[in-house]
């Protein structure tokens, strides 16, 4: 759920630049930004999917923690760029820019594994209810960020036309990220490694 939300930002990601780059960005530019989502998104499959098809299993959680602590430290970056008086110290709106499709690239980054790779092989031991079971991740995923993006939103239009409301929506992203971060892994504790493994329990602190 929490890879769906940030999926699903590449269609806000334009409106959250514009608003955000004190009016050097034009609406078709700050558009075409989103991309850079996508790009580490492809980047992470390369690199972190390659090294995920080839670890056992505690190695693989272990890695799902780090990708998630990536996403939700790209998701308090671009709340932090998001804060007017930040901006204006920086006094520089394309490193403000830059900063952010960064931290744009890295949060597509943390999710690729976990929103193509999880779900794929959680869903293939169905059996033959595999493509019920990713459809209804799919329609949970997507129930869920409509309700978070709906509050982001409400966030953003009480924070005014300097786009400091964004900052509240990118926290709030972080912390539901972090929680779903939580839930996975321990998830993958339960069901993945010890069935396996055994020996002690690894929460997402101590993997």
């Amino acid at each position: 759920t929490g890879s769906s939300l940030i999926r699903s930002s590449e269609r806000i990601l334009g409106a959250y630049l514009l608003d955000t780059s004190d009016g050097t960005l034009t609406s078709s530019r700050s558009s075409g930004l989103a991309v850079f989502l996508s790009v580490g998104i492809v980047l992470g499959l390369v690199t972190a999917g390659s090294i995920y098809g080839t670890r056992q299993e505690r190695e693989r959680k272990w890695l799902v923690s780090r990708l998630y602590m990536g996403s939700i430290c790209a998701c308090y970056i671009l709340a932090i760029f998001s804060v007017p008086k930040i901006r204006s110290v920086l006094a520089s709106p394309d490193l403000v820019v830059t900063f952010q499709v960064m931290a744009i690239v890295a949060a597509g980054f943390g999710i690729s594994v976990l929103y193509y790779h999880i779900p794929s092989l959680v869903c293939a031991t169905f059996g033959c209810d595999k493509a019920l079971a990713v459809s209804y991740v799919d329609g949970v995923a997507c129930g869920v960020s409509a309700i978070v993006w709906q509050f982001v939103g409400d966030m953003v239009h009480q924070g005014g036309s300097d786009g400091g409301g964004w900052s509240y929506g990118w926290a709030a992203v972080a912390l539901f990220l972090l929680i779903t971060a939580v839930l996975m892994v321990e998830f993958m504790e339960h069901y993945f490694c010890r069935p396996h493994h055994g020996g002690s329990l690894e929460t997402i602190i101590l993997a």
